[in-house]
Order: structure tokens, then sequence, then C-alpha cells
């Protein structure tokens, strides 16, 4: 589980929305705090395109994981550049869920 998700990390920080994508299950589910969930894997994969592609200027760091086999914690810090070019920066905390090696389930809290 650790790998999987330092390999989602790293697609993300690539811009690469198929390879970030690919590591859900086909009815996968991704939840941003504060939005409605993203459900499969196709829906998934179009929504990081759209922000990849879109979006403003982003950095999503990773700073600490719990894991166990099959779950994981993941504290991050996520900041995008705003027109001022000051970046706005909030804290995270995502919970993962995997089965079959694919994930299931990612949801985000920020507080």
């Amino acid at each position: 589980m650790r790998e999987l998700i330092a390999e989602l990390v790293a697609a993300w920080q690539a811009g690469d929305a198929l390879r970030a994508s690919a590591f859900f299950a086909p009815d996968g589910r991704f939840h941003e705090a504060g939005r409605d969930p993203i459900v499969g894997r196709e829906a998934i994969l179009a929504h990081f395109q759209r922000f990849f592609r879109d979006g403003p200027p982003w950095r999503f760091d990773a700073s600490e994981a719990i894991v166990e086999t099959d779950r994981a914690a993941l504290a991050y810090r996520f900041a995008v550049l705003d027109a001022g070019g000051a970046w706005r920066a909030s804290d995270g905390c995502a919970l993962a869920r995997r089965e079959a090696g694919l994930l299931v389930e990612w949801r985000e809290y920020q507080g």
C-alpha cells in the first residue's frame, strides 16, 4: 500500500492523469474535501485531466503516512498559485482503502 500511494503521488506531481487514474478500481471513489465524490476510473481520469490541463499551478506534498495492509492515512499539504503570484496552502489528510491491488476509495479532509 505504501508503494501504491507513493506512485500515485508521483503521478499527480508529474501531471500524469492516465497513470494516476490507473491506480483506482473501475468503480473506485475519489473524494476531495468539500466536494462531491467522483465515482469510477473513467470519471476520475476526466477529473484529473481537466485539473492538470486547466487548473492553476499547484503542489501536493505528502508529509506522513500511516499504512496498514490495505488501508492508509496520509497527511499532506496542497498549495495553489493565486493570480497575484502567492502560494495558498492548506493542510489535509486522506484516507485510502485498497482492494485487489487497486484503490477503491480516496477521501480527503481539510481543516
